[in-house]
């Protein structure tokens, strides 16, 4: 069977207070300062490490950003995984330079809530605002948040909150998945981070990046919709084990680093094309992966990737 995991996109509209200067690849830092900013509002144990916090459960911030929000009793996939993955992936605008925002200009941020994540929208939208309390980067520039609307991944758009007014609920929903192609092209988005000592002599290692999507969305969808992911994982191992790459153009950036870590990666960017002809099981994970990410960081918006259709 194909995953059933809701989700819903929204769209944060914020006004610069200071001349805001980002990164042109800003999710790992919105990860920082919203982190920040959630636990200062919601932990009243600060010195409590999460894993045994006896309120990690009813923790907005161990919720939606310590993985410390697993069910009492694990089945599926998650029953061998200490930690699951955390709710939500940031997804701001990519660049190729460093925007700088002056004073009164307004500028997005969007964010994604998994499943029943959607529930603490509210807290989330109170850490946005603590966060442009808080400031961006080394200046701690401030901001204003101005309003939030629901851009997905449905066609209509909802205004979610205005005028520091929440008006509505944010309402998970499963993407429509189109019939499967015969080619498509799979092309990264920001870098696809992998441990500094993986071997890239013999290429990306293409079956373990699709049991990665695999993987990651199927541990997505039993703690956070309670129902499991019911699929033959060892059929759809075969063929992601003899997937048929009809081209490639990757490039491996030995050392990488991002802002708040000082771990070194090999980030892998570029894209190839895929040929789905005998592989259109695969289909649905490649195509509801689009807004998950894959590998590591991949809540810190690593690993986002799209698929086209190249050939229907």
């Amino acid at each position: 069977m194909p995953p059933n995991l809701p989700f819903a996109e929204y769209r944060f509209t914020l006004k610069a207070l200071e001349l805001v200067s980002l990164p042109a690849f800003a999710d790992p830092l919105w990860r920082s300062v919203f982190g920040l900013a959630l636990k200062q509002l919601s932990c009243i144990a600060d010195k409590q490490n999460c894993k045994t916090c006896l309120l990690r459960h009813q923790c907005d911030y161990s919720f939606l950003t310590s993985g410390q929000n697993s069910p009492p009793k694990k089945i599926g996939v998650t029953r061998n995984m200490k930690d699951i993955p955390n709710p939500h992936v940031f997804r701001s605008r990519i660049r190729d330079y460093s925007p700088k925002i002056p004073p009164g200009a307004s500028f997005s941020l969007t964010l994604i809530l998994i499943g029943n994540a959607n529930d603490r929208l509210p807290s989330v939208i109170r850490a946005m605002v603590q966060a442009g309390e808080l400031g961006l980067g080394k200046k701690r520039s401030k901001f204003k948040l101005l309003e939030v609307i629901q851009a997905g991944p449905g066609p209509l758009e909802r205004l979610i909150m205005s005028n520091q007014e929440l008006v509505a609920t944010g309402m998970p929903e499963l993407p429509v998945i189109p019939a499967s192609p015969k080619v498509i092209r799979f092309m990264f988005q920001s870098p696809y981070l992998l441990p500094s000592n993986t071997k890239l002599d013999d290429g990306l290692n293409t079956t373990k990046l699709i049991m990665q999507i695999i993987r990651r969305i199927s541990s997505l969808q039993e703690p956070y919709t309670g129902v499991p992911a019911v699929a033959d994982f060892t059929y759809l191992r075969s063929l992601a084990e003899n997937p048929v790459i009809l081209d490639a153009d990757l490039e491996v950036e030995p050392g990488y680093s991002y802002f708040g870590n000082k771990k070194r990666f090999s980030a892998v960017r570029g894209g190839m094309l895929i040929d789905l002809q005998n592989h259109k099981e695969l289909w649905p994970w490649l195509y509801l992966g689009q807004w998950l990410g894959v590998g590591k960081q991949a809540s810190k918006g690593f690993g986002r990737y799209t698929v086209s259709v190249v050939d229907a």
